[in-house]
């Protein structure tokens, strides 16, 4: 996979749980290296909360991706 367009919050969660068991990183991992408890990356994965955008931008480093904010065609 190399992009995932979002369009709606929902759904981020279990992208987010499904690519970081791809990589072999595990909760307690991610919360390290996001200052999120692992608590709360288990919540988010559960999408039981909202994410920071600043949160989402470390876990896409984390997970090779970017967050890229473009124009949309309009149709």
């Amino acid at each position: 996979m190399d992009h995932i367009i979002l369009k709606e919050p929902k759904g981020i969660g279990k992208r987010i749980k499904a690519l970081r068991r791809e990589m072999k990183i595990t909760q307690e991992d991610l919360a390290n290296f996001t200052g999120l408890s692992r608590i709360g990356v288990v919540k988010l994965e559960k999408e039981e909360n909202d994410l920071k955008l600043s949160s989402l931008i470390k876990i896409a480093n984390l997970l090779g991706f970017e967050v890229v904010l473009r124009k949309r065609n309009s149709k």
